[in-house]
């Protein structure tokens, strides 16, 4: 995660805050290293998911390992009944696009994230139906 940290295009995130949120993450190995990961937060009330921490290794760009990545999380998001997933980005637009996600309004998102968002951060809310 730090090379796209130091980028700026990944939120830093705590040893301590992974930890404890460790359940949350899928990943995908190659050789005992984790090569691509992804968080999904679950917003219980509102019955939806956020992507969040979405990374793959420069090393495996363009070797289909984000399109695991994410088919795994839309089969966590499926086996936990959620009805729809979102994530947050400033780029990847033509990726989320690929996976049947469509830009959103900040009112879509649930109320609690809602009042997180960080509009100087100025991500792109992309979403979409399990």
């Amino acid at each position: 995660m730090q090379p796209f940290v130091d980028e700026g295009r990944l939120l830093e995130r705590s040893h301590e805050t992974i930890n404890n949120s460790i359940n949350d993450f899928v990943f995908i190995e190659k050789n005992n290293q984790i090569i691509a990961c992804a968080g999904l937060k679950l917003y219980e009330d509102e019955n939806v998911g956020e992507i969040y921490a979405l990374v793959v290794s420069k090393n495996f760009h363009n070797t289909n390992t984000s399109t695991r990545l994410m088919e795994l999380l839309i089969d966590k998001a499926s086996g936990l009944n959620l009805s729809s997933i979102f994530a947050l980005s400033k780029y990847g637009g033509r990726f989320f696009f690929r996976f049947e996600f469509v830009e959103s309004e900040l009112s879509s998102l649930p109320n609690s994230r809602q009042k997180s968002y960080d509009c100087e951060r100025k991500s792109i809310i992309y979403s979409r139906r399990i």
